[in-house]
């Protein structure tokens, strides 16, 4: 679970591609999201309006929620053959990154 007193880290730069889909992936574990739970994800990411408008993630009095079909979508990653696939022991060195602002990149402090 998030405990909000909890520092947490973003990278300064938002990345593309893998990279991108890999933080995600790791935002999303990270905030529980992936498990349905709502999270001010604005202060990750700025620009997400592509999920929103696909019906992947919705708008909540708490913040942000994944969907349903934005579960399904997103958990689809981690499966072979997926042109978004991401790697499980990247998202772990990424979750890892998030928590303690080490890592690769440039991480500050989430605010």
């Amino acid at each position: 679970m998030v405990d909000h007193t909890t520092q947490l880290y973003k990278l300064a730069r938002t990345p593309s591609g893998r990279r991108l889909w890999t933080y995600m992936a790791a935002i999303l574990e990270v905030t529980e999201m992936d498990k349905g739970k709502p999270f001010p994800l604005k202060r990750f990411l700025k620009n997400f309006q592509t999920h929103l408008n696909a019906g992947r993630i919705e708008r909540v009095p708490e913040g942000y929620r994944l969907t349903c079909s934005g579960q399904g979508y997103f958990q689809d990653r981690y499966r072979g053959g997926n042109p978004q696939y991401v790697e499980r022991a990247a998202v772990e060195r990424m979750i890892s990154s998030i928590r303690t602002g080490c890592g690769e990149g440039d991480w500050v402090p989430l605010t």
